[in-house]
């Protein structure tokens, strides 16, 4: 093999490497993991059941009962916390996007290029995953950053024709080994991947963010009326 087909190697092994990682850390957190077979730009949909009475994220409630004299377990489709209850399966859609970065001055700060193919809003239901790996000799160390589409407008402008007319536009973020983006931008303010971004799963929790603030508007409501 030629340098550039060994690099491109080394970019495949290190990409479903952050895809592995990313899968394990879903499944941690409930999500079932569906991984695409054709690139379409969505790589992963991952799913979860949502109890609409509830108001609450649960498992399919298992049912025990006796059939035949033997004893039987049986999945349902009903919510674990109130047992009778149907479920809706709740769907997000993941662009992931890993790099192992290049060496600076620092050892402990590697520079990340990410490569954004969906250039602009797609919904409240799609997200980019940016996973920054440092590949040690004992281990790899994987930092993930979750954002909105959306988002990218937070950090950049998405109306630049490397954006809207052609697909070279890639975002170069300078991060310490402990995921701490260092970037200091003189229009944008990067702070958002720290502050907001970084290992924000509960981002792509939205029922519960919904319910969240609902719950939270009927109590101003109830405070403004006293004061008045």
């Amino acid at each position: 093999m030629n340098e550039n087909q060994i690099e491109d190697k080394k970019k495949l092994v290190i990409g479903l490497y952050g895809e592995m990682r990313l899968s394990m850390e879903l499944h941690e957190l409930g999500w079932q993991v569906h991984r695409a077979y054709i690139d379409e730009g969505i790589d992963f949909t991952i799913t979860k059941y949502w109890c609409p009475e509830c108001k609450k994220y649960s498992n399919q409630f298992i049912r025990n009962a006796t059939y035949k004299r033997k004893h039987k377990k049986c999945v349902t489709n009903l919510c674990e916390h109130c047992k009778k209850t149907e479920l809706t399966v709740v769907s997000r859609y993941l662009q992931v996007k890993t790099s192992e970065g290049k060496s600076t001055k620092k050892d402990n700060v590697r520079d990340f290029s990410f490569h954004p193919k969906i250039r602009y809003n797609m919904g409240s239901e799609v997200f980019y995953v940016w996973i920054a790996v440092f590949d040690n000799q004992k281990d790899k160390k994987c930092h993930f950053y979750i954002l909105n589409t959306k988002d990218v407008e937070k950090f950049d402008n998405i109306d630049l024709p490397t954006y809207q007319k052609t697909d070279n536009q890639k975002t170069t973020l300078k991060i310490s080994i402990e995921g701490n983006v260092l970037n200091k931008g003189k229009i944008y303010d990067f702070s958002c991947f720290n502050d907001r971004f970084y290992n924000d799963w509960k981002a792509l929790e939205l029922e519960e963010k919904l319910t969240t603030l609902k719950k939270v508007i009927p109590e101003k409501k109830s405070k403004s009326k006293k004061s008045i």
